[in-house]
């Protein structure tokens, strides 16, 4: 993590042009869509509610209502519930892919929203991204493909046909295309002038990883592709598109949005980045970066304003240029192997000046005598960064405490990162315990981790319905 962060820092210039403005913890969480309309902000979380907020002043989160659709709403009562994941408006429609089908709310009235039920047929399938252009509604349905909507009458939109795919995750619609994430594979479907609303293929780009958004911006497709980063595709090119770019993000490229012509706002799993295409080349350069602390899930834009919706939080940034210091951390928590009483371990905190005056640290300790800043913060020119030693003296079990930096920065002047060392139950770097537990989904039987070893291991937990 740490060499992955400095060679980041390495490879940008200064400075890089985000400062925080303000930040919500609304009722919703599990966060994963976020879309803005003129003066409405709207932040779709599958548990907790569908937030909305008047930013017609951009810098401050108004907020205006939580809502909740029917069967729960946001995914209340442990769980269950219509699970709301991703957002498209068009006009004063809000469509809504759940797990109840695709659901319709008119949003004419942002402070009091209505529910008008879902689009048939569409509760049996497993939904995700979606789009709307005009007239059409395009929803992604994984291994049902895409399906096309007429939205005409936007409270009753008629079913048109279906794009297949093998596991359809993300769409585009532009006045002639749609763009159709297929795992990995990006398909160009072509509008026929001779038949209303019939597209036909007219390109397929293997990406390197599975494409997890699609955004589309002056002559140019963008896609988001998780570890591997942000793809830019001329699509102007006279026979089919053309891959320009490949910028490998620092940490997982999960949402895009376009501002200014040719700026690329990415939530990027632990930080927000803004990239930049050059017109002449095609090639994508890192202009903006911030270290949001917390799970950043997707993105939204107005002017040059970017909305972060994170996982449990809405954050507020301004792009411009940074006229004083701007601090960031290469992680906000160190969490520590276990250590023998009276024996120590080290971790390392990189810390980087992103602005473009000198910060001055007026102050930097840990909260907790167990943990001893080794190398003290004193001043960072900007662009440079420093390499903080944080010791741990396990004297105890269930240590905690935090390492905090005060600063000139004024967005950020106090900083923290939290320190963990022996905590109850697992720590870093220990065995796994064996178990035995029943297989209840693709397949059957049990699972004995034991009879794995040798394999490398994945457990990932999720709530039932």
């Amino acid at each position: 993590m740490r060499s992955a962060i400095l060679a980041l820092f390495l490879g940008i210039s200064f400075s890089l042009n985000l400062s925080i403005l303000d930040y919500d913890n609304p009722s919703a969480t599990h966060i994963l869509d976020a879309e803005v309309v003129d003066d409405l902000l709207i932040v779709v979380g599958m548990i907790g509610g569908i937030e909305f907020y008047d930013i017609s002043n951009p810098e401050s989160l108004n907020h205006l209502t939580s809502f909740n659709l029917s069967s729960g709403g946001g995914g209340g009562g442990g769980g269950g519930g219509a699970k709301p994941n991703c957002v498209s408006v068009s006009g004063d429609y809000a469509y809504i892919t759940t797990k109840n089908g695709v659901a319709i709310i008119d949003i004419s009235n942002p402070s009091n929203p209505q529910s008008l039920g879902y689009v048939s047929n569409t509760n049996n399938l497993i939904l995700e991204n979606l789009d709307t252009h005009d007239d059409l509604l395009a929803v992604a349905a994984h291994e049902d493909g895409v399906l096309l909507y007429d939205i005409t009458n936007p409270s009753n939109p008629t079913y048109i046909s279906t794009i297949e795919a093998d596991n359809a995750w993300a769409v585009a619609i532009d006045d002639y295309h749609i763009y159709v994430a297929d795992g990995s594979t990006l398909l160009d479907y072509f509008k026929l002038e001779s038949f209303e609303n019939e597209y036909a293929l007219l390109a397929s780009i293997e990406l390197s990883n599975a494409i997890k958004d699609i955004t589309i911006g002056d002559g140019y497709v963008y896609a988001a592709i998780g570890s591997d980063g942000v793809v830019a595709i001329n699509i102007m090119a006279d026979v089919t598109p053309q891959i320009t770019d490949i910028y490998d993000t620092s940490a997982m490229a999960n949402r895009l949005d376009i501002f200014d012509g040719n700026k690329i706002a990415v939530s990027d799993w632990d930080d927000v980045e803004v990239l930049s295409l050059d017109p002449e080349y095609g090639t994508l350069s890192l202009v903006g970066y911030k270290n949001t602390t917390r799970r950043t899930m997707a993105i939204a834009t107005k002017e040059n304003y970017i909305y972060s919706a994170e996982w449990a939080s809405v954050q507020v940034f301004e792009f411009g240029e940074i006229n004083g210091p701007d601090i960031d951390l290469s992680a906000y928590e160190l969490n520590y192997p276990y250590v023998q009483n009276g024996s120590s371990e080290s971790l390392f905190l990189d810390v980087v000046n992103n602005g473009s005056q000198t910060l001055n640290v007026s102050s930097n300790y840990t909260t907790n005598s167990e943990f001893n800043v080794v190398n003290p913060l004193t001043s960072l020119e900007p662009g440079e960064s420093q390499t903080v030693e944080i010791e741990y003296f396990a004297n105890s079990e269930n240590s905690s405490g935090s390492y905090r930096i005060f600063s000139n920065d004024e967005d950020e002047s106090e900083i923290i990162c939290e320190t963990n060392g022996n905590i109850n139950g697992a720590n870093i770097g220990d065995e796994a315990p064996d178990f035995n537990l029943q297989i209840v989904a693709n397949g059957n039987g049990s699972f004995q981790l034991s009879d794995q070893i040798g394999s490398v291991v994945v457990i990932a937990f999720f709530a039932p319905n």
